[in-house]
């Protein structure tokens, strides 16, 4: 019983409609009496502004133009320097390349290496004697044998670059080209 008074209650509130009611407006003719006072306007800020732009436009103009026949003119010159700004930046962004390249190389050579397991040693408390830090390069080892490789190496790497010099292929030389560039090979 109690559900369809509530059911009857509610349909009968929903019924009813309300009437539309006017707001008041507080705005009429009876308290303006006077008028306001013209305002001393001036020109704002976008006149000056204008008016500013046009001499600067002009002085722009005039140190863009070319005074010198043989001299480029200033804007020329500037996109010219940017230009080679951007050259500069391609080559040692192009250097970085190849040295990551490098470095990846290197990385993944020492990561596939086998490391040595056993050193054989005579007299292994040797290690403990002394101090590890500042020990000169062949101190403990005889070094004539590694000091004759590496002169023959560098020898030999300096007969390849007279050959190249000789030759004019030497590759710091050669022109900049974008087709001689080495793909990397961790891109797609």
């Amino acid at each position: 019983m109690q559900s369809l008074r509530r059911t009857a209650v509610t349909a009968a509130r929903t019924g009813r409609t309300t009437l539309s009611r006017q707001t008041r407006r507080y705005a009429h003719d009876e308290h303006a009496h006077g008028h306001a006072a013209p305002a001393n306007e001036s020109l704002g800020r976008g006149f000056y502004y204008a008016t500013l732009w046009i001499p600067i436009g002009f002085g722009v103009y005039l140190a863009a133009q070319n005074i010198d026949d043989s001299d480029k003119p200033l804007l020329t010159r500037l996109m010219d320097k940017y230009a080679e700004a951007e050259e500069k930046r391609t080559k040692r962004n192009d250097l970085h390349v190849r040295m990551i390249e490098q470095a990846g190389e290197d990385r993944v050579l020492f990561m596939n290496a086998k490391p040595q397991e056993y050193v054989d040693m005579r007299f292994p408390e040797i290690m403990n004697a002394g101090s590890p830090y500042n020990v000169p390069a062949g101190s403990q080892v005889p070094m004539t044998s590694v000091i004759e490789k590496y002169k023959k190496l560098a020898y030999e790497d300096n007969e390849r670059k007279h050959e190249a010099l000789a030759n004019d292929e030497i590759k710091g030389e050669q022109p900049f080209s974008k087709n001689h560039l080495r793909k990397s090979p961790y891109t797609v």
